[in-house]
């Protein structure tokens, strides 16, 4: 971890000033379940024991498998997301999002937002 980012194989996660957790989804990432545990517990170490608003931009993302949709919705992600904004941008990536909230259906709130400006008064929301 440097200054406060920690970097797997696939995303870098780090805590905004706001107190919103964010993580942006690398490049043509392909997800796999083994990455969506390594980008889970480096979430839940800069949340430090506390429920924090998330916002993940994967508007860059290739591929997130079935498995890592699981990881990312279940109870681990669970124990320190409030609300969870996704970024989207490209077709590929709503189509992710939108399985990733109808199939998997996470046990927090979750929206898809085109705007980072959008996501985070969501997400400020969810903090009060």
């Amino acid at each position: 971890m440097q200054d406060g980012v920690i970097e797997t194989r696939t995303a870098r996660i780090w805590m905004g000033e706001d107190g919103i957790l964010r993580g942006r989804i690398g490049e043509g990432a392909d997800e796999k379940a083994e990455d969506a545990v390594a980008n889970v517990a480096a979430a839940a170490r800069l949340a430090a024991g506390r429920k924090r608003a998330l916002l993940i931009d994967m508007r860059q993302v290739s591929f997130i498998s079935q498995e890592a949709r699981r990881v990312y919705a279940g109870r681990e992600t669970n124990r320190y997301t409030l609300a969870l904004a996704l970024l989207v941008e490209s077709p590929l990536s709503k189509l992710i999002g939108n399985f990733f909230i109808g199939l998997n259906k996470p046990l927090f709130p979750t929206k898809l937002f085109n705007s980072e400006r959008e996501a985070i008064a969501w997400l400020k929301g969810h903090m009060q």
